[in-house]
Parts: structure tokens; sequence; C-alpha cells
């Protein structure tokens, strides 16, 4: 396992989903998203790894394209 820093703005957020109310509750979105896209990330793998850089990269733009605005 391993800890990331991301910046996020919480104003936004709030506007979007009132329940994403203080640093707990956006941490742990955040790690569902990341669970979530890591879960589906490994549906398309045929019994290989994917290299860690590869990996960091996919959730990292999955990540930015979840705060992109419309």
């Amino acid at each position: 396992m391993c800890s990331i820093t991301v910046k996020v703005n919480e104003e936004i957020l709030r506007r979007v989903n009132p329940n994403l109310n203080s640093t707990a509750a956006i941490s742990q979105w955040v790690q569902q998203l990341v669970d979530l896209h890591t879960q589906e990330m490994t549906e398309f793998i045929d019994d290989e790894y994917m290299d860690i850089e590869t990996a960091r990269n996919i959730v990292l733009e999955a990540v930015r394209e979840e705060y992109a605005r419309p």
C-alpha cells in the first residue's frame, strides 16, 4: 500500500455532493473511487500484471476525469 496526496476543490465537491462536508468524507470518497477504478483495471488483465507506473497513470487520469468540469 502507498499513500498519496490529492488536491481537490472542496467548494465544487460540496456543490455537487453536500455529503462531502469534511476532509474525512472527501478522503473516503476518493478512496472508493480509486478502489473502484483499480478493480475495473484488474478486470481487463488476463492473468498478467500491469506495471505500477501504468496503473498509477490510469488511476490518476480517472481521478482527473472525475474532477473535470463539464
